[in-house]
């Protein structure tokens, strides 16, 4: 049939990107099961010999106004469904409109524009004084290595604050132990020994934690005055903790001999006359644990912080002042890294797909056009299908008639009118005008807007450039 044959060749044009209609859009009328569903020939021949309609008769019967109303029925979820495709290529046409494209390509490449600005106002404000502050750590600790040559990265001690811990563990087992010693000797028992012991143990971690980390580690300095220095002052802390415990190992010795009262007097005496020789074996085993745990507290202060003095702290300086920096730098261009690679991405996809919009704007309009003289061509199968039921029932009802057939008879059937003519169609398939716009322009001033993203980015980063990406050069002072 006519409109089918129509809409296969509408639909050979239209291709794969047709928009989606109801199915069975311009499908063709089936007159011969309507003629069965109304039994067209039977009631026709019934109504001839009964002489319906009456040979006056200036309209149709009830018969033919249902054949009408079944095709009228047809037609008109045609052209709502027509109405819809219209609007499904309207909608095609205005996402291939260069015009419209640019413009919104163009807004937000200036809205990211607009935000680059803002922040280097913003950046100036909250890095300046961040970014000062980091590279002056960072050259004061650049002049702290070449004046000492120093090549090695600081080392730091991650387990810093767990040391003190550890020195009050040693406090605690030597004045236990200490405490047992001394308390034969004391007129107190063990509580007496014990607060004894804690005295000497204070004295003893606490001076040789002090004796590591200072004197021990001076010796470390490239000057040879103060590396002296340090190497004597360490030599007489070292004798000063022999002493020490030596004289605590005499006191416990002299408490038991004389008493208490006079045990001072006593262990200075036998310390200076005879300091190797004592008395009990305990008081050697007290001598010793005294020195182990000395030494043990003497490494503790050594490590506490880099061999080398004052590196360990312009080290820390130097990172507490490169993380704040890195820390504000992350929240005030991270999100804005973010912005520009998704609007430069985007603009870059607009510059690659505008040159293809006026051809992909043409194949819509042939494509539509198709549509349009499909459906002409389906109103004229409407009308061709309602009047061949017509004819088949007339001509039927006329031969079994006795009187004369009404002279409506011989009137072909229209159309009420056409959807094509309606005012929402029209609307629909006016022909635009064809966009004159100058598309190589556009696309030049696209690519100059996504480099001037690029460019008001790069600024940002160059004057605020992250720590890692900072140069000996940038913000020397």
């Amino acid at each position: 049939m006519i409109a089918k044959t129509l809409r296969e060749a509408v639909d050979a044009i239209r291709g794969s990107e047709k928009p989606a209609s109801a199915a069975g859009f311009l499908r063709p009328i089936d007159t011969a099961a309507i003629a069965r569903e109304f039994r067209l020939e039977q009631v026709a021949e019934e109504r001839g010999k009964a002489g319906v309609p009456s040979a006056n008769a200036s309209a149709p019967d009830a018969i033919e106004q249902q054949i009408i109303q079944k095709i009228e029925g047809e037609w008109a979820w045609q052209g709502g469904e027509l109405v819809n495709n219209l609007r499904a290529y309207a909608q095609r046409l205005i996402g291939y409109s260069v015009a419209s494209e640019f413009t919104r390509l163009e807004v937000q490449a200036k809205d990211t524009l607009t935000q680059l600005r803002e922040v280097d106002h913003r950046a100036e404000a909250e890095l300046g004084h961040l970014r000062e502050h980091y590279v002056a750590s960072r050259n004061e600790l650049d002049r702290f290595k070449e004046k000492h040559r120093l090549e090695r990265p600081p080392r730091a001690n991650p387990r810093r604050w767990t040391t003190f811990g550890f020195l009050f563990v040693l406090i605690a087992l030597e004045s236990m132990a200490n405490g047992l010693f001394f308390a034969k000797g004391s007129e107190f028992g063990i509580v007496g020994g014990v607060s004894t012991a804690v005295v000497i143990s204070l004295i003893n971690v606490g001076f040789c934690f002090v004796l590591g980390l200072w004197p021990v580690r001076w010796i470390n300095r490239r000057n040879v005055v103060v590396k002296g220095v340090a190497l004597l002052l360490t030599m007489a802390g070292l004798a000063g903790i022999v002493l020490l415990h030596g004289f605590a190992a005499h006191y416990r010795d002299s408490m038991a001999a004389v008493g208490e009262d006079r045990a001072l007097g006593a262990a200075v005496a036998g310390l200076i006359a005879t300091p190797s020789k004592l008395a009990d074996l305990n008081s050697y085993y007290l001598f010793a644990m005294g020195i182990l745990f000395s030494l043990m507290s003497v490494y503790k202060g050594a490590t506490f912080d880099d061999p080398y003095p004052g590196y360990g702290p312009m080290a820390r300086r130097h990172d507490a002042a490169r993380e704040a920096y890195s820390e504000r730098h992350f929240d005030v261009f991270e999100h804005l890294g973010v912005i520009k690679d998704e609007t430069v991405k985007i603009l870059d996809e607009g510059i690659r797909q505008i040159p293809l919009y006026p051809q992909q704007a043409a194949n819509i309009r042939t494509q539509r056009a198709a549509v349009v003289q499909a459906f002409r061509g389906y109103e004229t199968a409407v009308e061709t299908a309602a009047n061949q039921l017509l004819s088949e029932y007339r001509e039927t009802n006329q031969r079994n008639r006795s009187i004369p057939a009404p002279a409506y008879f011989e009137r072909p059937w229209r159309l009420p009118h056409s959807f094509l003519a309606s005012t929402e169609v029209r609307t629909l398939t006016a022909d635009e005008d064809i966009e004159r716009v100058d598309v190589q322009a556009l696309l030049r001033e696209l690519s100059r807007l996504s480099q001037d993203i690029f460019g008001e980015f790069e600024k940002l980063m160059t004057t605020y450039p992250h720590p890692t990406k900072m140069s000996k050069r940038d913000g020397a002072v």
